[in-house]
C-alpha cells in the first residue's frame, strides 16, 4: 500500500535500501534500512553495506543480536550478574537500540542512549538512577568490547562516553545531638501510622 501523500508531498516519506549479508553463523540474511533522503543516498549505504560484507561474517549483526549471544557465551559469570546484564540487555539496549547495526553503531548513539536513559522513566515508570545508568553503560562496553576482539567492529563506541555522575551519600556521624533531634521526629511518624 503507497501513502497518498508520498506523489503531492516531496519531502514526505524515505528511502530504504534491502541486500543480503552474513549473520554472526554465517548464513545469509536480509538487512533493510530505511530513512534516507533520496535513493542515491540509500543505494550508497547498501553499497556500503554489501561491501563490508567481504571482511567476514557478522556484517548483518544488529545490536538487539549480539549482546544476548555474548551473554550466552559467558560461562564464568556470576547468577546474579548475568541476570543484571540479561535486564539491561532486554529493557534498555534492545527497545533503544537493537535495529542498529553494529557496524553503524556511534558514540553518539551510545550518548544518546544514556542521555535518554537518565531523563525519562523506565519500563517500571520510575527514573533511573545515575548508578544504574552506569551499570548499563558497563553491560554495553563489555559486550561491544567482545564484539571488538570478534573482529565485527573496529573499535568500541561505547568507550568514552559521556556517563551521569552517581552521587554517593555523605555519611554523617550520630551524634548524641542529632539523635536526639531525630528521635522526637521518628516517634511521632511512627505514632501517626499506628491503627486507631
Amino acid at each position: 500500500m503507497t501513502c497518498p501523500r508520498l506523489p503531492v508531498d516531496d519531502d514526505h516519506g524515505s528511502w530504504y535500501f534491502a541486500v543480503q549479508v552474513r549473520g554472526l553463523d554465517g548464513q545469509r540474511q536480509r538487512v533493510r534500512q530505511g530513512g534516507y533522503t533520496d535513493s542515491e543516498e540509500a543505494q550508497a549505504a547498501g553499497r556500503a553495506l554489501a561491501a563490508a560484507d567481504r571482511d567476514g561474517a557478522g556484517t548483518g549483526c544488529t545490536l538487539g543480536q549480539w549482546p544476548a549471544r555474548w551473554l550466552a557465551a559467558k560461562d564464568a559469570l556470576r547468577p546474579s550478574t548475568r541476570q543484571g546484564c540479561a535486564t539491561h540487555i532486554r529493557l534498555y539496549l534492545i527497545p533503544q537500540l537493537g535495529r542498529v547495526l553494529l557496524r553503524q553503531l556511534t558514540s553518539r548513539d551510545v550518548n544518546g542512549l544514556l542521555a535518554t536513559l537518565a531523563s525519562r522513566p523506565s519500563p517500571t515508570g520510575r527514573r533511573l538512577s545515575p548508578a544504574t545508568v552506569v551499570r548499563i553503560h558497563a553491560t554495553l562496553r563489555t559486550a561491544l568490547n567482545a564484539a571488538v576482539r570478534a573482529r565485527l567492529i573496529p573499535v568500541n563506541p561505547a568507550n568514552g562516553a559521556e556517563l551521569p555522575h552517581p552521587r554517593r551519600p555523605h555519611p554523617v556521624v550520630w551524634t548524641a545531638g542529632r539523635t536526639a533531634r531525630w528521635q522526637p521526629a521518628w516517634a511521632s511518624r511512627s505514632a501517626a501510622s499506628e491503627p486507631s
